[in-house]
């Protein structure tokens, strides 16, 4: 009885943190014209989690973010990442789906926002 008990209450004390305990990304800034350099911070993630960051342009075509620099993106101890990238310069005009998805579970959906370019 006082074994089940123990169980019971690990549950009730860990459950809430798995639910709620989602990791979040931050792209800064969150609209620009193609070729505006953004940066991509994520939090919560698993530690050494190695991560892909893909959006979405028009007709389903995918283009991996963040990877200027580094061949694959990895969170340290704490499940944090930061990448610059740049907003694809074939991107349309309009709002765009990023996928961010780590080899260990964790998943993010966020939006970017592309603006027409400015003549200068």
């Amino acid at each position: 009885m006082r074994k089940n008990f123990f169980i019971i209450a690990i549950l009730i004390i860990a459950f809430p943190l798995l639910v709620f305990a989602q990791p979040t990304v931050t792209i800064n800034p969150a609209k620009g014209e193609p070729a505006t350099v953004i940066t991509i911070e994520g939090k919560g993630f698993q530690p050494s989690e190695e991560i892909d960051i893909i959006i979405t342009l028009d007709e389903g075509e995918k283009v991996a973010l963040g990877t200027e620099k580094v061949d694959v993106i990895t969170t340290d101890e704490k499940g944090f990442f930061l990448v610059k990238s740049g907003i694809p310069i074939n991107a349309k005009v309009g709002k765009h789906k990023i996928d961010i998805i780590g080899n260990k579970g964790s998943q993010v959906e966020t939006f970017i926002e592309v603006t027409p370019k400015e003549n200068k």
